[in-house]
């Protein structure tokens, strides 16, 4: 409970006309301040005899929206009192990112009546927000005092990366494949001793043990059940800071167009494999939402190695196709990412091209560390091509949907 800016002024300017009034003996002045004193307490004591009790909730309809759709919030005020109070004004806290917070004013609310309102955010940028506290505001019918009750609960927004529409893309090993081509296509990738045999576990019957392919490893191995062709691909999305330029808008644009390929594999029966050095994510049978929650809110890390992303990656032993979208990277690196095409399937990698993606004056160009740099990104690149990978360089302003197109080849050349 507190007096408004009106309240306090009224309440000052009655005490300095009054003490005014007793120094010169002026007594109608005297009850004139004290009879302008009696408006802004009495306006506490009327507020705090109608404060009300209020119960409040959030619900966020969609809870998960992507970036640039929106997202209606419904607030809903019950009165749990036994008085009438005067209008309500609530004021919803949001972050700045998602525009000016919400400012509502509710009519007076009979004892045990509840009442709804709604507003609509449209953020525009991915990322976890925090919306709350709701804070509801009741003055008296002057405005000169203020009673403030803050809910402290608050609900979080999950704003998914922005999905590209893109083409649809139906990757060697997919749909449509036969059986036989699949297991084929299994061999191909994995070799005929991979496909037949596993490592001995404590319960194995001793009778499918693999003599042969023992002897060979200098370990027991035995016979395993045949296993599915699960037509998969994997998703890899290089998260390490440094190899990144612009503040990081070459990150947030390898983020989007992560996020709209595991949609459009999705969506085209595939089941895609997102993987990061630090986190992957199995996308089976069309369900994607762990993916997007966590690329909602992925950031690029300080330590971030390719290698770990490349160990993740060849794990999988039935992959029809590696889709990766990578920053700057070294030759070492490349030679890394350079062994998942010796696995079969085909590798494609969207590559930002660091030198170009802000274009810098002459002097840039003439630096010995840019040009170092630069080469040393060429030289990557080169062993990627050499390894076997499609490499599709990246700048800034480049439409995922015109690049990705050229993914097509790989019907033909499948």
């Amino acid at each position: 409970m507190e007096l408004t800016g009106r309240g306090k002024t009224l309440l000052a300017v009655s005490v300095v006309v009054g003490l005014t009034a007793l120094a010169v003996g002026e007594g109608d002045l005297l009850r004139a301040a004290v009879l302008a004193a009696v408006l802004p307490l009495g306006g506490v004591v009327v507020l705090r005899w109608t404060r009300p009790s209020l119960e409040s909730n959030r619900v966020l309809n969609p809870a998960q929206v992507e970036a640039g759709q929106s997202t209606q919030v419904r607030l809903g005020i019950q009165n749990i009192g036994r008085r009438r109070p005067p209008a309500l004004m609530l004021e919803d806290r949001i972050p700045y990112r998602l525009g000016n917070r919400p400012r509502l004013v509710l009519e007076r609310l009979a004892p045990g009546a509840r009442s709804v309102v709604n507003y609509t955010i449209t953020p525009s940028t991915r990322g976890a927000y925090e919306l709350g506290p709701l804070t509801v505001r009741t003055a008296d019918a002057f405005g000169m005092a203020m009673a403030v009750q803050e809910f402290p609960v608050t609900t979080e927004l999950i704003v998914t990366p922005r999905i590209q529409p893109l083409p649809s893309l139906l990757l060697p090993g997919g749909a449509g494949m036969s059986s036989s081509e699949a297991a084929a296509h299994a061999v191909a990738i994995t070799g005929n001793d991979d496909i037949a045999v596993r490592e001995y576990r404590n319960g194995d019957d001793m009778r499918r043990v693999h003599w042969k392919a023992s002897a060979h490893r200098d370990q027991l191995m035995v016979r395993r059940e045949e296993q599915p062709w699960e037509n998969n691909a994997s998703v890899l999305l290089d998260v390490r800071r440094g190899a990144h330029r612009g503040e990081l808008s070459s990150f947030e644009w390898m983020v989007d167009a992560a996020a709209s390929a595991v949609v459009r594999l999705s969506r085209d029966g595939i089941d895609p494999w997102l993987i990061t050095s630090h986190r992957d994510f199995e996308c089976r049978r069309g369900d994607y939402s762990q993916a997007m929650r966590y690329l909602a809110t992925v950031n690029a890390a300080p330590e971030a190695p390719i290698g770990q992303m490349v160990e993740k990656a060849q794990r999988s032993r039935s992959v029809s196709g590696i889709v990766a979208f990578l920053g700057h990277v070294t030759p070492d690196e490349g030679a890394s990412l350079g062994r998942l095409a010796r696995r079969g399937g085909h590798c494609t990698a969207f590559v930002v091209d660091p030198i170009k993606w802000i274009p810098h004056g002459g002097q840039h160009r003439n630096d010995p560390r840019e040009r170092a740099f630069a080469e040393q990104h060429m030289a990557a690149v080169s062993a990627l091509v050499n390894a076997g990978w499609q490499v599709i360089p990246v700048v800034a302003g480049t439409e995922l949907r015109r690049v990705w197109s050229r993914l097509g080849a790989w019907r033909n050349l499948g």
